[in-house]
Formats: structure tokens, C-alpha cells, sequence
């Protein structure tokens, strides 16, 4: 059976890093990336369909999601128990505040005297020209657990650098490679604070959790 790799991080502060100590964190490595024609001949093996059949089934799958998250759905991809495995969502961030408000109107009010002067932000502030629209995925529970549950772990003998700041919540880092450029380094959600994607809450990563 094939192993999931992983390899040590070294993370080592710098002078002006205060309160940060030398460590070393762990760190998927990614070998490669699987795409619609892999995916098609993977199932095509283990079904009675052809290899180009299931990568257009594929491919639909990709462009009917885009469309139902464009009607405001969430789409949720599970296996044939019925475990969610990644729910995709549309998100949406923006906000004003009473400060941006001031500075606003005293700016528009310099310009053309007849606009008052407000410092108290109203709902129709918030205009959608203030709004980021995204796209969220997370990743159910379930499903990864039994990943975790099955995996087969292998080290990979090699350390690289950091000098990035751990992060406070998960104790790793947000990586800036010195070496290897070929794998992109992770920091995954911590499973035991769920996302809910069901608000499309704005400030979050978009990666996260839920229940399935």
C-alpha cells in the first residue's frame, strides 16, 4: 500500500522574534497532482465505463457545482455510504464601519458642501462594491477521520527552514520555503472548531470542517 509521506519543518526565530522558540513541526508532502484524465482511468478500472466517459462525467460534476453555488446552494460530494467528503459553498466578506463613514462623507462634503457629514455607519452603507465573494470548501469529519484512520505514514528524511511565525492556534507555521519549492506547505483547521458553512460567513480561510 502506498505510504503518505511527511517531513520535519525547522522553525528558527529571528532576533526580533520575541517570545518564539526553536522547533520543529510536521508537514504533508505532496507528491502529486491528480487530475481529470487520472481520475478517469482510476475509476474506469473498477467500473464498466470508459476512461473518457467518466472524465466527462467529471468535468460536468466541476461545472454543475460552479452553477448550483451561483444559485446560492451548497453542494455536498459523498461516497456511496453516504459520508461527506467536501461540501463547497459561495462566501461573501465586507463590512463598514462608523470611522470609514466619517472620513467618507467629511471627504464627499469637502468636495460638494450639500453632503452631510455622518459618523454613525447605516446598513445601506454596506454597498456591494464593499463585498469579496469566494468560495468555500470543508472538509467532512467523518470522512477524514477515516482517513486518518487507514493512512499509512512514511518520513521523509529531510528538514527544511523556516523563519516564518508559528501560528498561535495550531502551533505550526505559515511557511516561507527556503527550499523545495515543490510542495506547498499546510496548516490544516483544527477539527475540534467546525466551520459552518451554511452562513458564508466572511474572514475565514474557506478550508474547514464539519460534521458528516
Amino acid at each position: 500500500m502506498a505510504k503518505n509521506k511527511w517531513r520535519a519543518r525547522e522553525f528558527k526565530p529571528t532576533s526580533n522574534m520575541q517570545g518564539r522558540t526553536h522547533s520543529f513541526y510536521a508537514e504533508a508532502v505532496i507528491d502529486n497532482e491528480i487530475e481529470n484524465r487520472d481520475l478517469g482511468a482510476k475509476i474506469a478500472a473498477r467500473t464498466g465505463f470508459k476512461p473518457y466517459e467518466v472524465q466527462a462525467v467529471v468535468a460536468a460534476i466541476a461545472d454543475i457545482v460552479l452553477e448550483e453555488v451561483m444559485e446560492s446552494n451548497r453542494v455536498t460530494l459523498s461516497n456511496e455510504q453516504g459520508t461527506k467528503m467536501v461540501t463547497i459553498y459561495p462566501k461573501v466578506s465586507g463590512s463598514v464601519n462608523d470611522e470609514q463613514i466619517l472620513q467618507e462623507t467629511t471627504a464627499a462634503h469637502a468636495q460638494d458642501p450639500s453632503v452631510d457629514i455622518r459618523n454613525v455607519a447605516q446598513e445601506s452603507d454596506l454597498t456591494p462594491d464593499r463585498l469579496t465573494w469566494t468560495l468555500g470548501a470543508t472538509i467532512g469529519i467523518k470522512f477524514s477521520k477515516e482517513f486518518a484512520m487507514h493512512k499509512q505514514a512514511q518520513k521523509v528524511k529531510f528538514v527544511a527552514t523556516d523563519t516564518a511565525i508559528p501560528s498561535d492556534d495550531e502551533g505550526g507555521t505559515t511557511p516561507t520555503p527556503t527550499s523545495d519549492p515543490g510542495t506547498t506547505p499546510t496548516n490544516p483547521t483544527n477539527p475540534d472548531t467546525p466551520s459552518d458553512p451554511g452562513t458564508g460567513g466572511g474572514g475565514s480561510t474557506g478550508d474547514g470542517w464539519e460534521e458528516g
